[in-house]
């Protein structure tokens, strides 16, 4: 006696509800309790967000911030102090937030009761294990924090991009005999390929991301609209990369004379132009350096 299709979507509804029983079983309940906890969400420099993360302890002052009543020059009115210590001594103390978007939907912070550096082999039986998980706040606020350009700032800036460019190879004298020749000249060939694969490497070499928004004023500064190609060729960085920057700092332009190209944002203009103001004070000081270095030369010849 065979059966219905009634009777065999009644008994596949069934299993189907069993099988969703057991999965929410193993999964677990997803504690809700701090769902009305507002949180901002801030993307902070990768140089900030590194210092940070060598702090293990918890419950530890990272610093202060401060809301003011009337926005500055650039539309802000928080700012974000770090502590000034001895850990935080090569990094700038003093940064703005601009809130990129006050009122952010469907956005929520998950937390685990698992330790996250704990490793979990996929055959073990902790990884079958329920893990406890809880929504600790709902994402308010998205923010963006950036340095102050103050005199601290540019001190620590021109050093960090002295020693990038301090040359780290030694030239060392090689005794004359016909191994040291040889060698050389077999080398001739592979010294012209890995100078062009080191060329073709450092095209797609990804900077910091503070150091790749300063370079991007920097050509803002030459011409204030750019296209994303023209962009690509002169910061030399990965594209994705450069669009995730760019979508915080700039705007593409989707109309008008300029269609299809970058110009900064009006909260960065301001930005820029300070941070010429102080590549060209540094350039000062070092040309003085340079006068001062080259008179006590004379003086001693």
């Amino acid at each position: 006696m065979g059966l219905s299709d009634t009777e065999t979507g009644a008994k596949a509804d069934a299993r189907q509800a069993k099988s969703e029983s057991e999965l929410e079983d193993e999964l677990g309940e997803v504690n809700m309790d701090e769902l009305g906890n507002k949180v901002w969400l801030v993307k902070v420099p990768a140089f900030l967000a590194e210092k940070w993360k060598q702090t293990h302890e918890d419950g530890v002052q990272l610093g202060k911030m401060r809301i003011y009543e009337r926005p500055d020059s650039s539309g802000s009115n928080i700012s974000v102090l770090v502590n000034d210590t001895a850990e935080n001594k090569d990094i700038p103390k003093e940064y703005r937030m601009q809130v990129s978007n006050e009122r952010v939907r469907n956005m929520f912070i998950f937390s685990e009761s698992r330790d996250p550096r704990a490793i979990v082999k996929p055959t073990s039986v902790e990884a079958n294990k329920a893990v406890p998980m809880a929504i600790t706040g709902t994402v308010h606020h998205e923010c963006t924090v950036t340095p102050t350009y103050t005199d601290e700032y540019k001190r620590i800036m021109r050093k960090r991009v002295l020693d990038r460019h301090k040359n780290a190879r030694k030239v060392q004298p090689m005794h004359s005999s016909e191994y040291s020749r040889s060698m050389l000249a077999a080398g001739a060939d592979m010294f012209d390929t890995a100078q062009k694969k080191a060329k073709t490497d450092s095209r797609m070499a990804r900077m910091e991301r503070q150091d790749l928004m300063n370079l991007i004023f920097a050509k803002f500064e030459k011409f204030p609209y750019w296209s994303f190609q023209g962009l690509l060729e002169e910061t030399r960085q990965p594209t994705a990369y450069l669009r995730e920057v760019l979508a915080d700092i700039a705007r593409l332009n989707k109309s008008g004379p300029y269609v299809n190209t970058y110009s900064l944002k009006p909260e960065f203009r301001k930005a820029s132009a300070e941070a010429a103001k102080a590549k060209a004070s540094a350039e000062k000081e070092s040309d003085d350096d340079l006068d001062i270095d080259d008179e006590d030369d004379f003086e001693d010849a």
